[in-house]
């Protein structure tokens, strides 16, 4: 598993409360096998818990 923070600023995908601001956030890679990935992206608003925002699961095609 990998773990990649970062920040955004916030084109309003959150809502116009956060419109401007930094907004911290992770990506988690899982590899589970050679034919199946998983991409987590979270993100932490101010002053808010955590959350799973999107999921993005990789299949290889056999």
């Amino acid at each position: 598993m990998l773990s990649i923070p970062g920040e955004f600023t916030d084109p309003g995908v959150l809502g116009p409360d956060y419109l401007g601001e930094s907004i911290p956030m992770r990506t988690v890679i899982t590899i589970g096998s050679k034919n199946r990935h998983t991409f987590d992206l979270y993100f932490t608003p101010p002053g808010r818990p955590e959350r799973l925002v999107d999921r993005v699961v990789y299949t290889r095609k056999l």
